[in-house]
């Protein structure tokens, strides 16, 4: 496996858990993550440094949500890393569950992660929040 897919399975494994050390070493300090629009609360917005990512964007999900995020696919393109595969979620105030299918497209400096982009159907975590 190459060094940049198993820098993306040590990145799902830490945003599954949580862990904000390892996301600290995998992300860039001035990462930038672009959420799809629509998601619920205006996260659907781009996030600019790591810590704008983590409390203004990841932070507010956990808030929001249970959520596991299940890769089915590692691409690779260059310094491109794409993930494919389905979130599980819950929403925590309306009990109501949803999967909903993601790409997520990850530029990488050779080091660590620079940006995110996440392509995902907001409609279904609206739904479940609603």
């Amino acid at each position: 496996m190459s060094e940049i897919s198993t820098k993306g399975r040590e990145l799902y494994a830490a945003l599954n858990s949580g862990d904000a050390d390892a996301l600290a070493r995998l992300l860039r300090d001035d990462f930038s993550g672009c959420l799809s629009p629509g998601l619920p609360r205006g996260l659907g917005k781009t996030y600019g440094g790591l810590n704008a990512m983590m409390g203004e964007a990841w932070a507010v999900v956990d808030q929001l949500f249970d959520l596991d995020v299940e890769v089915d696919q590692l691409f690779e393109a260059g310094d491109m890393l794409i993930a494919r595969g389905m979130y599980h979620g819950t929403a925590k105030q309306s009990g109501k569950a949803f999967r909903a299918a993601f790409a997520h497209f990850w530029h990488y400096d050779g080091t660590q992660f620079s940006q995110l982009q996440q392509i995902t159907d907001t409609g279904l975590w609206r739904d479940a929040i609603e």
